[in-house]
């Protein structure tokens, strides 16, 4: 299962990664994107995704303008 990393800290809020990858980000109230179902680990919150997303997942990763997302596994 790819692991998720996002940096929500770090957020400019330019949208990308929920318009690519809406299953596991949004943009919440104060305009940042923010990752689903996430645990803190760190300065990251981290999630798991089915192999199957693993495509958009790094999709998402490298539009990111500020390189705050990072997919593994």
């Amino acid at each position: 299962m790819p692991r998720i990393q996002h940096k929500r800290g770090e957020c400019i809020g330019c949208g990308l990664c929920p318009e690519l990858a809406g299953d596991y980000f949004f943009m919440d109230q104060d305009g940042l994107a923010t990752l689903r179902n996430a645990s803190h680990q760190g300065p990251f919150d981290v999630a798991l995704a089915p192999l199957v997303d693993k495509a958009v997942l790094k999709e998402a990763e490298r539009g990111c303008p500020v390189n705050i997302i990072r997919i593994g596994g």
